[in-house]
C-alpha cells in the first residue's frame, strides 16, 4: 500500500476464481463486483460469528468448481493447433505454474514467447523478383541467383528486417560480381524503420554494384526511411535520384523507378523488358 501510494497509484486487488465464480452465477458486467462487494461487508458486519461455522473442505470445492469453470477447452486447442511457437509457450507456461509462483511463470512465458518470436522472425525472410511484361502484370518469380547485366532487376523483399533477419537478407541478394552496367531496384513500400545491420547490407551492396559499374534504387521510401538514409549517409551512396518515395497510387513508384532506369540503361522504347507498354502507342503506362 505504501508503495502505490507513493507513485500515486490506485490499490486494487484481483481474483481469477472470484472472477470465474461471479460469471458462473450469471453476472454481465462490473456491477456484479459492486454489488458481491457490498455483499459481502454486510456479511462480516452482520452475520460474521455464523461464516466460522462454513467448513474448509466446502470452502476448497468452491475453489475447485471456481477453477474448473475458468479453464478454456476450446481457447486451449486454438492456441495449440495455431503453431509451435503457441503451443510451447502454453507448455512451458504451465510446467512452470506447478514449480514457481504464478507471476514468474507468467513472466516466464512472456519471456519465452518473446524469445521464440525473434528466433522465429528472422529466419522469415525472402526474396522475390517482380519480371514487368509488356502490356501486362508484374509476375513474381525466385530471385535469380546474379544479377543480369544491362538490364533492371526489380526486388521485393518478404518478412521482417530485424537485425538477424537482415544479416540473412544478404545472403539472398543476387550475387554482383560479374554484373555489368545493371541496376536492382528494392521496394521498400511499408517499411517504416530500418535496422542498422540491414542499412550496412544495403551500403556494402551500392558499393559493390558501383564497382560493377552499375546502381542500386530504393523504391517506395518512406520519409521516415528517408531520414534514416540521410543520417547514416547510406542516400549519399546509393544517390538521391535513386531514392523514390511512396505514394498513395500503387506502382507509381516503381513506374517512376523504372522510366529513370530505362532512361539510364539507354535502350531503345521497342526493347524494353521491363514495363508495360501500350500496344498501340508503344509508351510505359502506370502500373496498376
Amino acid at each position: 500500500m505504501s508503495q502505490t501510494s507513493f507513485v500515486g497509484g490506485i490499490p486494487a486487488g484481483g481474483s481469477i476464481s472470484g472472477t470465474n465464480l461471479i460469471m458462473g452465477a450469471g453476472s454481465q458486467s462490473r456491477w456484479a463486483n459492486i454489488f458481491a462487494g457490498i455483499l459481502v461487508v454486510g456479511v462480516v458486519l452482520l452475520i460474521a460469528p455464523l461464516v466460522e461455522f462454513i467448513p474448509m473442505p466446502a470452502l476448497a470445492a468452491l475453489l475447485i468448481v471456481a477453477g474448473f469453470q475458468g479453464l478454456r477447452i476450446e481457447a486451449t486447442k486454438t492456441v495449440w493447433q495455431t503453431s509451435k511457437v503457441s503451443s510451447t509457450v502454453m507448455v512451458m507456461t504451465f510446467i512452470f505454474t506447478l514449480f514457481v509462483p504464478l507471476h514468474y511463470a507468467v513472466l516466464i512465458g512472456m519471456a519465452l514467447s518473446i524469445v521464440l518470436h525473434v528466433i522465429g522472425q528472422s529466419n522469415k525472410i525472402v526474396v522475390r523478383e517482380w519480371v514487368l511484361f509488356p502490356g501486362g502484370l508484374p509476375e513474381e518469380c525466385p530471385a535469380p541467383p546474379t544479377v543480369p547485366g544491362n538490364k533492371l532487376t526489380l526486388l521485393q523483399i518478404y518478412g521482417s528486417l530485424f537485425f538477424a533477419a537482415a544479416k540473412n537478407l544478404e545472403n539472398l541478394l543476387p550475387e554482383v560480381d560479374k554484373a555489368e552496367r545493371a541496376v536492382v531496384a528494392i521496394a521498400l513500400r511499408g517499411k517504416s524503420d530500418l535496422s542498422s545491420t540491414f542499412i550496412n547490407v544495403l551500403e556494402r551492396y551500392a558499393q559493390s554494384l558501383k564497382a560493377q559499374n552499375s546502381k542500386l534504387m530504393l523504391i517506395g521510401v518512406d520519409p521516415m526511411v528517408y531520414k534514416q538514409l540521410e543520417k547514416t549517409g547510406l542516400l549519399y551512396t546509393i544517390g538521391e535520384e535513386n531514392i523514390f518515395f511512396a505514394t498513395r497510387k500503387l506502382g507509381e513508384a516503381m513506374n517512376l523507378a523504372v522510366a529513370a532506369a530505362n532512361e539510364w540503361l539507354q535502350l531503345k522504347p521497342g526493347t524494353l523488358p521491363f514495363s508495360n507498354l501500350s500496344a498501340e502507342q508503344g509508351e510505359p503506362e502506370l502500373l496498376p
